[in-house]
């Protein structure tokens, strides 16, 4: 009898453990870091059993397989469209720019951030092919290095940036105004290898979905809000059962 017990003791913590290595979750943890006098604060969000997606479609917050929405390319002065190339389900949308200076490359589940002059007509076709998503925006670093961004020119504002390090790609968003050199650099010191910024400014509205399933709108300044032309989306992974 008491091995019987055991053994539905064992077969229950496994199948919980098994549950809960398939639930899609938004893991979110505030990290620190040090220049000078001041200690920045900054939110990172990990998605678990969870996948990135680029789209043109203002995302729905009572989606609930939805965990997460920010802005990811810039977007022009009136009339509005997208800054640059990118493909959305594999549809692509062509706004000719000499400015951004990277890509980020989406395929199922899987994220590539690299430099526009790293066959990014190659990317895109590649996006258009596979029915994956593809944005251009500015690069801030690439193989554990900082890359030169000069249109921010000096001013502190609020950061956000989709950044990788050992074969995984977090949202990292900082929570105090800084410069993009120190933004940068913060990165690097975090061990990310790679980064692409995200817009932000009076672009900064987002949200995300709690463990209690309440929106929790982030940003600082929403003065375009309603101007935005593309989202960035954590979506939950589909159950494979």
């Amino acid at each position: 009898m008491i091995k019987k017990t055991m053994l539905f003791i064992s077969v229950l913590i496994f199948s919980f453990a098994y549950l809960r290595a398939q639930e899609s979750i938004l893991e979110i943890d505030t990290l620190y870091h040090q220049i000078d006098t001041m200690q920045y604060r900054f939110a990172r969000y990990v998605p678990e059993n969870a996948h990135y997606h680029f789209q043109r479609v203002k995302p729905d917050s009572n989606n609930t397989d939805l965990l997460m929405s920010v802005v990811a390319a810039f977007t022009s002065k009136a009339p509005e469209h997208i800054v640059g190339t990118s493909v959305s389900n594999g549809k692509k949308r062509i706004y000719p720019t000499d400015a951004e200076t990277a890509y980020c490359l989406i395929v199922g589940e899987e994220v590539k951030i690299e430099s526009m002059s790293a066959n990014h007509k190659s990317a895109i076709e590649t996006a258009v092919k596979q029915k994956g998503d593809y944005f251009q925006q500015m690069h801030l670093v690439e193989n554990a290095e900082a890359k030169s961004c000069e249109i921010f020119k000096n001013r502190a504002t609020f950061r956000r940036a989709l950044a990788q390090k050992e074969g995984e790609t977090h949202l990292i968003e900082s929570l105090d105004r800084m410069t993009i050199e120190d933004f940068t650099n913060t990165l690097i010191s975090f061990g990310y290898e790679q980064a692409i910024y995200l817009d932000m400014g009076s672009w900064s509205e987002g949200w995300y979905r709690n463990e209690d399933n309440e929106i929790i709108r982030i940003g600082n300044n929403w003065k375009s809000s309603h101007l935005q032309t593309n989202w960035l989306v954590i979506r939950k992974n589909k159950s494979k059962t």
